[in-house]
Protein backbone atom coordinates (compact mmCIF):
# COMPACT_ATOMS: atom_id res chain seq x y z
CA UNK A 1 0.00 0.00 0.00
CA UNK A 2 3.03 2.62 0.48
CA UNK A 3 3.78 1.95 -3.00
CA UNK A 4 0.09 2.79 -4.35
CA UNK A 5 -0.04 5.92 -1.33
CA UNK A 6 3.03 7.17 -3.18
CA UNK A 7 2.05 6.74 -6.63
CA UNK A 8 -1.28 8.20 -6.08
CA UNK A 9 -0.11 11.50 -3.88
CA UNK A 10 3.05 12.14 -6.59
CA UNK A 11 1.27 11.24 -10.07
CA UNK A 12 0.86 15.38 -11.98
CA UNK A 13 -1.94 13.61 -14.32
CA UNK A 14 -4.36 11.62 -12.29
CA UNK A 15 -6.95 14.06 -12.56
CA UNK A 16 -6.53 15.35 -16.36
CA UNK A 17 -6.12 18.97 -17.41
CA UNK A 18 -8.40 22.05 -18.00
CA UNK A 19 -6.57 22.71 -21.60
CA UNK A 20 -7.24 18.94 -22.48
CA UNK A 21 -11.19 19.48 -21.57
CA UNK A 22 -11.11 22.87 -23.43
CA UNK A 23 -10.98 21.15 -26.50
CA UNK A 24 -13.54 18.87 -26.51
CA UNK A 25 -17.16 18.51 -25.96
CA UNK A 26 -18.66 18.29 -22.24
CA UNK A 27 -21.44 16.52 -20.73
CA UNK A 28 -24.05 17.94 -19.35
CA UNK A 29 -23.48 20.87 -17.14
CA UNK A 30 -26.26 23.10 -15.46
CA UNK A 31 -27.85 25.18 -13.47
CA UNK A 32 -31.49 26.52 -12.79
CA UNK A 33 -33.86 29.10 -10.91
CA UNK A 34 -37.35 29.82 -10.32
CA UNK A 35 -38.44 33.76 -9.92
CA UNK A 36 -42.29 34.19 -9.07
CA UNK A 37 -43.99 37.02 -10.80
CA UNK A 38 -43.16 40.69 -9.38
CA UNK A 39 -45.13 42.98 -11.41
CA UNK A 40 -46.04 44.46 -14.78
CA UNK A 41 -45.20 48.08 -16.39
CA UNK A 42 -45.03 49.38 -20.05
CA UNK A 43 -41.06 49.40 -19.79
CA UNK A 44 -37.97 48.22 -21.44
CA UNK A 45 -35.09 49.34 -20.13
CA UNK A 46 -33.64 47.60 -22.75
CA UNK A 47 -34.95 48.80 -25.89
CA UNK A 48 -36.45 51.74 -24.35
CA UNK A 49 -33.65 52.25 -21.71
CA UNK A 50 -34.83 55.75 -19.74
CA UNK A 51 -38.12 56.36 -20.87
CA UNK A 52 -40.75 54.42 -19.25
CA UNK A 53 -44.39 54.34 -20.03
CA UNK A 54 -43.74 53.77 -23.98
CA UNK A 55 -43.22 50.05 -24.21
CA UNK A 56 -45.73 47.56 -24.26
CA UNK A 57 -46.76 45.56 -21.25
CA UNK A 58 -44.50 43.32 -19.61
CA UNK A 59 -44.69 41.05 -17.07
CA UNK A 60 -41.32 41.23 -14.68
CA UNK A 61 -39.79 38.60 -12.52
CA UNK A 62 -36.95 38.24 -10.64
CA UNK A 63 -35.70 42.01 -9.56
CA UNK A 64 -38.43 44.10 -7.61
CA UNK A 65 -37.11 47.35 -8.63
CA UNK A 66 -36.81 46.63 -11.94
CA UNK A 67 -38.42 49.54 -14.65
CA UNK A 68 -37.72 51.73 -17.57
CA UNK A 69 -34.68 53.48 -16.09
CA UNK A 70 -32.94 50.53 -14.63
CA UNK A 71 -29.11 49.87 -15.37
CA UNK A 72 -26.88 47.11 -14.28
CA UNK A 73 -25.83 49.13 -11.47
CA UNK A 74 -28.90 49.79 -10.02
CA UNK A 75 -30.10 46.18 -10.36
CA UNK A 76 -26.78 45.07 -8.26
CA UNK A 77 -27.37 47.91 -5.91
CA UNK A 78 -31.11 46.90 -5.48
CA UNK A 79 -30.90 43.08 -5.02
CA UNK A 80 -34.44 42.74 -3.62
CA UNK A 81 -35.81 40.01 -5.56
CA UNK A 82 -38.48 37.08 -5.98
CA UNK A 83 -35.68 35.12 -7.54
CA UNK A 84 -35.57 31.64 -4.39
CA UNK A 85 -31.60 31.88 -4.92
CA UNK A 86 -30.23 35.01 -3.02
CA UNK A 87 -27.36 35.24 -5.31
CA UNK A 88 -29.93 36.19 -8.67
CA UNK A 89 -30.96 39.77 -8.46
CA UNK A 90 -31.45 39.81 -12.27
CA UNK A 91 -34.39 41.12 -14.16
CA UNK A 92 -36.04 39.09 -16.47
CA UNK A 93 -39.71 40.05 -18.58
CA UNK A 94 -41.62 39.41 -21.62
CA UNK A 95 -44.99 40.31 -22.82
CA UNK A 96 -48.19 40.31 -21.21
CA UNK A 97 -50.97 37.00 -22.17
CA UNK A 98 -54.28 38.42 -23.31
CA UNK A 99 -57.15 34.99 -23.92
CA UNK A 100 -59.43 35.15 -26.51
CA UNK A 101 -62.15 36.52 -23.76
CA UNK A 102 -60.13 39.38 -23.41
CA UNK A 103 -58.35 38.47 -20.08
CA UNK A 104 -55.29 39.14 -19.48
CA UNK A 105 -53.66 36.59 -17.17
CA UNK A 106 -50.72 37.39 -15.09
CA UNK A 107 -47.74 34.59 -14.97
CA UNK A 108 -47.64 32.43 -12.09
CA UNK A 109 -43.55 32.01 -12.39
CA UNK A 110 -40.73 32.05 -14.90
CA UNK A 111 -37.95 29.44 -14.73
CA UNK A 112 -34.61 29.45 -16.09
CA UNK A 113 -32.35 27.10 -16.76
CA UNK A 114 -28.97 27.65 -17.33
CA UNK A 115 -26.71 25.30 -19.10
CA UNK A 116 -23.37 24.37 -21.70
CA UNK A 117 -25.37 23.58 -24.31
CA UNK A 118 -24.26 25.52 -27.68
CA UNK A 119 -27.88 26.09 -28.29
CA UNK A 120 -29.81 25.42 -31.37
CA UNK A 121 -26.88 22.50 -31.50
CA UNK A 122 -26.88 19.65 -28.52
CA UNK A 123 -22.68 20.36 -28.46
CA UNK A 124 -21.74 21.77 -25.10
CA UNK A 125 -18.76 23.63 -24.34
CA UNK A 126 -16.76 25.15 -21.82
CA UNK A 127 -18.76 28.58 -21.33
CA UNK A 128 -17.56 32.72 -20.02
CA UNK A 129 -19.35 34.22 -16.90
CA UNK A 130 -21.83 36.12 -17.98
CA UNK A 131 -20.85 39.69 -17.89
CA UNK A 132 -21.82 41.94 -14.74
CA UNK A 133 -24.95 43.97 -16.62
CA UNK A 134 -25.24 42.62 -20.21
CA UNK A 135 -28.71 42.77 -21.91
CA UNK A 136 -30.08 40.30 -24.35
CA UNK A 137 -32.71 39.24 -26.27
CA UNK A 138 -34.32 36.66 -27.60
CA UNK A 139 -38.03 35.70 -29.79
CA UNK A 140 -39.42 37.65 -32.27
CA UNK A 141 -41.19 40.90 -31.48
CA UNK A 142 -42.88 40.63 -34.73
CA UNK A 143 -43.65 37.18 -35.10
CA UNK A 144 -46.12 35.58 -37.26
CA UNK A 145 -45.42 32.29 -37.75
CA UNK A 146 -43.85 29.37 -35.22
CA UNK A 147 -39.85 29.93 -34.39
CA UNK A 148 -37.31 27.42 -33.94
CA UNK A 149 -36.29 29.24 -30.14
CA UNK A 150 -39.97 29.15 -28.97
CA UNK A 151 -41.55 26.67 -27.71
CA UNK A 152 -45.10 25.94 -26.05
CA UNK A 153 -46.39 23.50 -23.50
CA UNK A 154 -50.14 22.98 -21.93
CA UNK A 155 -51.21 20.39 -19.57
CA UNK A 156 -52.48 17.11 -21.12
CA UNK A 157 -51.70 18.37 -24.65
CA UNK A 158 -48.77 16.78 -26.94
CA UNK A 159 -45.64 17.97 -25.73
CA UNK A 160 -43.23 20.79 -26.49
CA UNK A 161 -43.70 22.25 -29.81
CA UNK A 162 -43.27 25.47 -31.75
CA UNK A 163 -46.89 25.64 -32.85
CA UNK A 164 -49.52 27.18 -30.48
CA UNK A 165 -51.37 24.54 -28.74
CA UNK A 166 -55.31 24.09 -29.48
CA UNK A 167 -55.48 20.46 -27.69
CA UNK A 168 -54.55 21.19 -23.95
CA UNK A 169 -56.71 19.39 -21.18
CA UNK A 170 -57.05 21.20 -18.08
CA UNK A 171 -56.76 19.65 -15.26
CA UNK A 172 -59.77 19.35 -12.93
CA UNK A 173 -58.45 20.91 -9.48
CA UNK A 174 -56.02 23.54 -11.41
CA UNK A 175 -57.03 23.99 -14.56
CA UNK A 176 -54.96 24.23 -17.75
CA UNK A 177 -51.07 25.35 -17.13
CA UNK A 178 -49.59 27.09 -20.17
CA UNK A 179 -45.69 27.01 -20.31
CA UNK A 180 -43.85 29.68 -23.24
CA UNK A 181 -40.47 28.81 -23.66
CA UNK A 182 -37.50 31.06 -24.79
CA UNK A 183 -34.38 29.99 -26.25
CA UNK A 184 -30.99 32.45 -26.04
CA UNK A 185 -28.32 32.85 -28.07
CA UNK A 186 -25.03 31.96 -26.54
CA UNK A 187 -22.47 33.39 -28.52
CA UNK A 188 -21.22 37.18 -27.40
CA UNK A 189 -19.91 39.58 -29.38
CA UNK A 190 -17.67 40.28 -26.22
CA UNK A 191 -17.62 43.82 -26.56
CA UNK A 192 -21.39 45.29 -26.08
CA UNK A 193 -23.25 44.44 -23.09
CA UNK A 194 -26.17 46.28 -24.68
CA UNK A 195 -28.28 44.74 -28.04
CA UNK A 196 -27.84 47.79 -30.64
CA UNK A 197 -30.98 46.88 -32.49
CA UNK A 198 -32.40 50.21 -31.48
CA UNK A 199 -29.99 52.33 -33.04
CA UNK A 200 -30.14 50.12 -36.61
CA UNK A 201 -27.48 48.46 -35.49
CA UNK A 202 -26.65 44.51 -34.63
CA UNK A 203 -27.78 42.36 -31.81
CA UNK A 204 -24.52 41.50 -29.40
CA UNK A 205 -25.25 37.71 -28.91
CA UNK A 206 -25.81 35.11 -32.13
CA UNK A 207 -27.19 31.72 -31.78
CA UNK A 208 -24.18 29.10 -32.77
CA UNK A 209 -24.83 26.82 -36.24
CA UNK A 210 -26.51 23.45 -35.97
CA UNK A 211 -22.97 22.14 -35.10
CA UNK A 212 -22.25 24.38 -32.29
CA UNK A 213 -19.72 27.01 -34.18
CA UNK A 214 -20.13 30.39 -32.95
CA UNK A 215 -20.58 32.86 -35.99
CA UNK A 216 -17.62 35.54 -37.02
CA UNK A 217 -18.08 38.87 -34.63
CA UNK A 218 -19.74 36.99 -31.86
CA UNK A 219 -16.61 34.87 -30.58
CA UNK A 220 -17.48 34.74 -26.57
CA UNK A 221 -19.37 31.52 -25.23
CA UNK A 222 -22.03 32.38 -22.35
CA UNK A 223 -24.11 29.90 -21.15
CA UNK A 224 -27.44 28.75 -22.57
CA UNK A 225 -30.66 30.30 -21.37
CA UNK A 226 -33.71 28.16 -21.48
CA UNK A 227 -36.53 31.07 -20.17
CA UNK A 228 -39.78 29.43 -19.23
CA UNK A 229 -43.41 31.59 -18.46
CA UNK A 230 -45.80 29.28 -16.45
CA UNK A 231 -49.74 30.84 -16.88
CA UNK A 232 -52.72 29.85 -14.95
CA UNK A 233 -55.22 30.07 -17.42
CA UNK A 234 -58.57 28.48 -16.47
CA UNK A 235 -60.31 26.14 -18.47
CA UNK A 236 -58.93 26.87 -21.54
CA UNK A 237 -57.97 24.08 -24.31
CA UNK A 238 -57.21 26.44 -27.14
CA UNK A 239 -55.00 29.09 -27.36
CA UNK A 240 -54.81 29.89 -31.23
CA UNK A 241 -56.31 33.02 -30.61
CA UNK A 242 -54.70 34.48 -27.16
CA UNK A 243 -52.55 37.43 -27.63
CA UNK A 244 -49.70 38.88 -26.33
CA UNK A 245 -48.68 42.71 -26.05
CA UNK A 246 -47.03 44.45 -28.71
CA UNK A 247 -45.37 47.91 -28.45
CA UNK A 248 -48.02 50.86 -28.34
CA UNK A 249 -48.86 53.29 -30.73
CA UNK A 250 -47.26 56.47 -29.48
CA UNK A 251 -47.68 60.03 -31.17
CA UNK A 252 -44.91 62.68 -32.26
CA UNK A 253 -44.72 63.79 -28.32
CA UNK A 254 -43.95 60.82 -26.97
CA UNK A 255 -47.48 59.92 -25.44
CA UNK A 256 -49.40 56.46 -25.82
CA UNK A 257 -51.88 57.00 -28.41
CA UNK A 258 -53.28 52.77 -28.49
CA UNK A 259 -52.08 49.70 -27.30
CA UNK A 260 -51.86 47.20 -29.35
CA UNK A 261 -51.41 43.18 -29.33
CA UNK A 262 -50.36 40.44 -31.64
CA UNK A 263 -50.19 36.73 -31.95
CA UNK A 264 -48.69 34.19 -30.40
CA UNK A 265 -46.10 34.42 -32.21
CA UNK A 266 -44.29 37.50 -30.95
CA UNK A 267 -43.50 35.65 -27.93
CA UNK A 268 -40.06 36.85 -26.97
CA UNK A 269 -38.40 37.59 -23.53
CA UNK A 270 -35.53 39.58 -21.83
CA UNK A 271 -32.49 39.37 -19.81
CA UNK A 272 -30.79 42.14 -17.88
CA UNK A 273 -27.82 40.34 -15.84
CA UNK A 274 -27.76 40.61 -12.25
CA UNK A 275 -26.19 37.76 -10.89
CA UNK A 276 -23.91 38.66 -8.55
CA UNK A 277 -20.18 38.67 -10.28
CA UNK A 278 -18.92 35.80 -7.91
CA UNK A 279 -22.51 33.68 -8.29
CA UNK A 280 -21.90 34.01 -12.26
CA UNK A 281 -18.19 32.81 -12.02
CA UNK A 282 -19.50 29.84 -10.10
CA UNK A 283 -22.00 29.00 -12.37
CA UNK A 284 -19.39 28.83 -14.72
CA UNK A 285 -16.70 27.64 -13.20
CA UNK A 286 -17.89 24.71 -11.07
CA UNK A 287 -21.46 23.88 -13.02
CA UNK A 288 -20.97 24.83 -16.95
CA UNK A 289 -17.42 23.87 -17.35
CA UNK A 290 -16.77 21.13 -14.60
CA UNK A 291 -19.68 19.56 -16.39
CA UNK A 292 -21.62 19.18 -12.60
CA UNK A 293 -25.67 19.37 -12.71
CA UNK A 294 -25.99 22.21 -9.87
CA UNK A 295 -29.42 22.58 -10.02
CA UNK A 296 -30.36 25.29 -7.79
CA UNK A 297 -26.84 24.96 -5.75
CA UNK A 298 -25.21 28.30 -7.18
CA UNK A 299 -23.56 29.96 -4.74
CA UNK A 300 -23.33 33.50 -3.40
CA UNK A 301 -19.82 33.28 -3.13
CA UNK A 302 -17.03 30.81 -2.94
CA UNK A 303 -13.15 30.15 -1.73
CA UNK A 304 -10.79 27.82 -3.14
CA UNK A 305 -8.87 25.78 -1.28
CA UNK A 306 -5.22 28.20 -0.50
CA UNK A 307 -3.85 25.37 1.01
CA UNK A 308 -3.70 21.62 1.31
CA UNK A 309 -1.97 18.53 1.55
CA UNK A 310 -1.79 14.85 2.47
CA UNK A 311 -0.23 13.43 5.68
CA UNK A 312 1.06 9.87 6.24
CA UNK A 313 2.46 7.44 8.83
CA UNK A 314 4.79 4.87 8.27
CA UNK A 315 8.07 5.31 6.43
CA UNK A 316 6.82 8.74 4.87
CA UNK A 317 5.71 10.00 7.91
CA UNK A 318 8.11 13.11 8.03
CA UNK A 319 7.56 13.45 4.42
CA UNK A 320 5.64 16.86 2.69
CA UNK A 321 3.15 15.98 0.34
CA UNK A 322 1.92 19.77 -0.46
CA UNK A 323 2.74 19.89 -4.22
CA UNK A 324 0.92 17.17 -4.53
CA UNK A 325 -1.91 16.63 -7.07
CA UNK A 326 -4.01 14.78 -4.96
CA UNK A 327 -5.33 14.36 -1.84
CA UNK A 328 -5.34 10.88 0.03
CA UNK A 329 -7.64 10.03 2.65
CA UNK A 330 -6.81 6.33 4.14
CA UNK A 331 -7.30 4.93 7.68
CA UNK A 332 -4.47 2.70 9.30
CA UNK A 333 -4.83 -1.04 8.66
CA UNK A 334 -2.78 -4.00 8.56
CA UNK A 335 0.63 -3.42 6.18
CA UNK A 336 -0.41 0.25 5.69
CA UNK A 337 0.03 3.16 7.66
CA UNK A 338 -2.98 6.10 8.49
CA UNK A 339 -3.36 9.28 5.94
CA UNK A 340 -5.39 12.30 6.51
CA UNK A 341 -6.28 15.29 4.15
CA UNK A 342 -5.77 18.92 5.32
CA UNK A 343 -7.36 22.14 4.03
CA UNK A 344 -7.78 25.82 4.47
CA UNK A 345 -10.15 28.13 2.95
CA UNK A 346 -11.13 32.14 3.38
CA UNK A 347 -13.98 31.98 4.75
CA UNK A 348 -16.28 33.08 1.70
CA UNK A 349 -18.12 36.78 2.86
CA UNK A 350 -21.66 37.84 2.27
CA UNK A 351 -23.94 36.22 4.94
CA UNK A 352 -24.31 39.46 6.67
CA UNK A 353 -25.86 41.34 3.44
CA UNK A 354 -28.64 38.51 3.33
CA UNK A 355 -32.07 39.68 3.62
CA UNK A 356 -33.74 38.01 6.82
CA UNK A 357 -35.55 35.11 5.17
CA UNK A 358 -32.26 33.67 3.43
CA UNK A 359 -30.12 31.30 6.11
CA UNK A 360 -26.79 31.11 5.50
CA UNK A 361 -25.69 27.94 4.66
CA UNK A 362 -21.73 26.77 3.95
CA UNK A 363 -20.88 23.55 1.67
CA UNK A 364 -17.67 22.21 1.21
CA UNK A 365 -16.79 20.91 -2.42
CA UNK A 366 -14.37 18.29 -3.09
CA UNK A 367 -14.03 16.37 -6.25
CA UNK A 368 -12.58 12.24 -5.90
CA UNK A 369 -14.00 8.77 -4.60
CA UNK A 370 -12.43 5.53 -4.15
CA UNK A 371 -9.56 4.92 -6.04
CA UNK A 372 -9.12 1.26 -5.99
CA UNK A 373 -12.29 -0.78 -5.86
CA UNK A 374 -15.97 -0.33 -5.87
CA UNK A 375 -16.41 0.05 -1.82
CA UNK A 376 -18.37 3.11 -0.35
CA UNK A 377 -16.69 4.30 2.69
CA UNK A 378 -17.94 7.14 5.54
CA UNK A 379 -15.60 10.62 5.19
CA UNK A 380 -15.06 12.51 8.05
CA UNK A 381 -14.40 15.96 8.50
CA UNK A 382 -13.35 17.96 11.38
CA UNK A 383 -12.38 21.55 12.32
CA UNK A 384 -8.12 21.79 12.70
CA UNK A 385 -6.08 24.74 13.55
CA UNK A 386 -4.81 27.25 11.36
CA UNK A 387 -1.34 27.02 12.18
CA UNK A 388 0.60 24.62 9.85
CA UNK A 389 2.15 25.07 6.41
CA UNK A 390 1.41 23.59 3.13
CA UNK A 391 4.91 23.23 1.86
CA UNK A 392 6.06 21.82 5.47
CA UNK A 393 2.73 20.00 6.95
CA UNK A 394 3.83 16.47 7.94
CA UNK A 395 2.44 13.86 10.03
CA UNK A 396 4.94 13.95 12.67
CA UNK A 397 3.74 18.09 12.62
CA UNK A 398 0.43 18.74 11.95
CA UNK A 399 -2.06 19.79 14.07
CA UNK A 400 -4.70 17.36 15.34
CA UNK A 401 -7.46 15.77 13.30
CA UNK A 402 -10.41 14.67 15.49
CA UNK A 403 -12.57 11.67 16.36
CA UNK A 404 -15.61 10.66 14.91
CA UNK A 405 -18.08 12.00 17.86
CA UNK A 406 -16.79 15.61 17.23
CA UNK A 407 -17.09 15.60 13.63
CA UNK A 408 -18.20 18.63 11.65
CA UNK A 409 -19.58 16.73 8.44
CA UNK A 410 -19.76 13.19 7.09
CA UNK A 411 -19.94 12.29 3.62
CA UNK A 412 -20.44 8.69 2.26
CA UNK A 413 -18.65 7.80 -1.13
CA UNK A 414 -18.42 5.42 -3.88
CA UNK A 415 -15.35 5.00 -6.46
CA UNK A 416 -17.60 7.56 -9.01
CA UNK A 417 -14.51 10.10 -9.58
CA UNK A 418 -17.00 13.32 -9.39
CA UNK A 419 -17.76 16.52 -7.20
CA UNK A 420 -19.00 15.65 -3.94
CA UNK A 421 -20.74 18.43 -1.51
CA UNK A 422 -20.80 18.16 2.78
CA UNK A 423 -22.46 21.03 4.84
CA UNK A 424 -20.29 22.67 7.22
CA UNK A 425 -22.43 25.63 8.33
CA UNK A 426 -22.34 24.55 11.94
CA UNK A 427 -18.60 24.63 11.96
CA UNK A 428 -17.75 27.70 9.66
CA UNK A 429 -20.31 29.74 11.63
CA UNK A 430 -18.31 29.06 14.78
CA UNK A 431 -15.09 29.72 13.06
CA UNK A 432 -16.89 33.77 12.04
CA UNK A 433 -18.62 34.18 15.77
CA UNK A 434 -14.90 33.50 16.90
CA UNK A 435 -13.67 36.50 14.54
CA UNK A 436 -11.86 33.99 12.44
CA UNK A 437 -11.55 34.85 8.37
CA UNK A 438 -10.22 31.62 7.46
CA UNK A 439 -11.21 27.80 8.48
CA UNK A 440 -9.00 24.71 8.09
CA UNK A 441 -10.28 21.00 8.03
CA UNK A 442 -9.23 17.69 8.15
CA UNK A 443 -10.03 14.96 6.42
CA UNK A 444 -9.93 11.12 7.42
CA UNK A 445 -11.51 7.82 6.37
CA UNK A 446 -13.27 6.43 8.60
CA UNK A 447 -12.95 2.64 7.58
CA UNK A 448 -10.71 0.10 8.79
CA UNK A 449 -9.86 -1.78 5.54
CA UNK A 450 -7.76 -1.30 2.75
CA UNK A 451 -9.86 1.10 0.81
CA UNK A 452 -8.15 4.12 -0.26
CA UNK A 453 -9.74 7.63 -1.29
CA UNK A 454 -8.62 10.07 -3.76
CA UNK A 455 -9.26 13.69 -4.37
CA UNK A 456 -8.03 16.71 -6.45
CA UNK A 457 -5.63 19.08 -4.61
CA UNK A 458 -5.48 23.02 -5.72
CA UNK A 459 -2.98 21.63 -7.61
CA UNK A 460 -5.30 19.21 -9.48
CA UNK A 461 -7.68 20.19 -11.69
CA UNK A 462 -10.63 20.06 -9.68
CA UNK A 463 -9.80 22.14 -6.70
CA UNK A 464 -11.43 21.88 -3.08
CA UNK A 465 -14.25 24.56 -2.72
CA UNK A 466 -15.75 26.11 0.53
CA UNK A 467 -19.08 28.00 -1.07
CA UNK A 468 -21.77 30.23 0.95
CA UNK A 469 -25.73 29.90 -0.76
CA UNK A 470 -28.72 30.37 0.34
CA UNK A 471 -32.00 29.13 -1.40
CA UNK A 472 -35.62 29.56 -0.53
CA UNK A 473 -37.53 27.05 -3.05
CA UNK A 474 -40.88 28.42 -4.62
CA UNK A 475 -42.48 24.45 -4.31
CA UNK A 476 -43.10 24.76 -8.19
Amino acid sequence: MKVLLSILLLAGGVMGSHAAMAEATLPDGAANVICSYSHTLPDDPILYPGKPGIAMSHDFFGNTTANGNSTGASLLANPTSTCENVADATAYWAPSLRLADGTIVKPDYQKTYYTNQAAPSNNRYPVNAFPSGIQMLAGNHMGTAPNPNVTFLCTGGTGYSNSVPNNCVPDPTTGTQLNIGISFPTCWDGINLAPMVMMGGPNNIAYANSSGACPAGYPVRIPHISFNVAYKTGAVTDFTNAQLSLDPEVDAQGNVVQLKWGSMYTAHADFFNAWKASAAQFMADYCMNKAKVCNKEVAYNYSESNADATVTGGDAHATNFGSATTLVAQNAGAGYPQSNNYMRFAIPTGASDFPANFKPTYKLMIYGGNSINTNAQMMYFYTTSNSWDENSITMDNAPACGTSGTSAGQLYLDNAQQYRTVDVTKVVQSAISAGQTSISLCMKDGTNNNDAFTFSSKEGANKPVLYLISVNPLGV
